[in-house]
This record gives structure tokens, sequence and C-alpha cells, in this order.
């Protein structure tokens, strides 16, 4: 395995030097007053890990967006995220897909704009295990966008409005 330094390591664990930064990035994503999908964006755009995109997208949005009021929430939605022309895209308009549903929304029209789409089906891991959960047990929403991410990264924990059980 290299690192983003590109070093070689022998271990799959992160360093705690690696998982502080990713922390901090992830909660930098965005300003902490107020929430906007278009920050999300920008992180794409920086260039930030994969590690550091999953973490903001699918931990730190459902999180933030749960914690808004009814009103917030709806204002969130209706902010479309300018294009990155990356499969984060993807991912990001099924997460906001995901969590409006969850949430008692009507998904924002920009969910479905083509280029929020994949035509390959993107399985995020590449552990095997990981992968047939993924592709077994992902939410609507990331089945149409083509982006499935682990389910467990998607239970109450990240924030999510009620418990999502596979």
């Amino acid at each position: 395995m290299t690192s983003d330094r590109g070093q070689r390591r022998t271990d799959t664990a992160r360093s705690a030097e690696e998982e502080g930064t990713d922390r901090s990035r992830a909660a930098d994503a965005v300003d902490t007053d107020q929430l906007t999908l278009s920050a999300y964006a920008a992180a794409i755009d920086q260039g930030w890990t994969e590690c550091e995109l999953l973490r903001a997208i699918l931990h730190d949005l459902p999180r933030r967006f749960h914690a808004l009021s009814p009103e917030g929430q709806a204002k969130v939605l209706a902010g479309a995220p300018p294009l990155t022309e990356s499969r984060w895209d993807a991912l990001l308009a099924a997460t906001v897909e995901h969590i409006a549903a969850l949430h008692g929304h009507t998904p924002p029209a920009w969910v479905d704009e083509p280029a929020r789409f994949l035509v390959e089906t993107w399985v995020v891991t590449d552990i095997h295990s990981m992968r047939m959960d993924a592709i077994a047990f992902a939410p609507a929403a990331f089945i149409r966008h083509g982006a499935l991410p682990d389910p467990r990264d998607l239970d109450h924990r990240s924030g999510e409005h009620r418990a999502w059980v596979p």
C-alpha cells in the first residue's frame, strides 16, 4: 500500500496523524455556521483524498443535515452544488436524495440532472465482503445514481434520521 506521500507502507492501519488530518479536513469541509452543498463540491475540486471525501459526504453531510430545522434542510436542498465532472457528483447527489427522503423532503430536481448519474456502477470499497454488502443492501438513491458506498456508512451513527438496517 502506498501513502499519499509516495512512501511504501506494509501495514493497513492508518496513522493517528493521518486520521487527525482527515477529521480536521472533514470538519472544515463547510462553514460550521451554514451548511451548503457547494462546499462539498469545492472539497472535491480541491483534490481531497478518497477517505476525506467519503467521510465528508457520507458522515459529515448527513449529520449536519439532521441537525437543521426542516426549513433549514429545505434551504440546503434547494442549493444545487456545481458539477465537478467526477464520480463524486453521483455520490453527492445520491446522498442528498437519500437524506432528503429520510427527512420527509422531496428530493431536489437537480439530483436528476444526467451528469449526476454514472454509466458504470461504482462500488466505493475494494474489500470483497463490503462490496457484496454494498451491492445487496444499497438504498434506492445510491443504486439509481450508480454510486454504492459501504451500507454501514449509512447507519444512525452517521447522523441519519432513522437507522437503516440491511
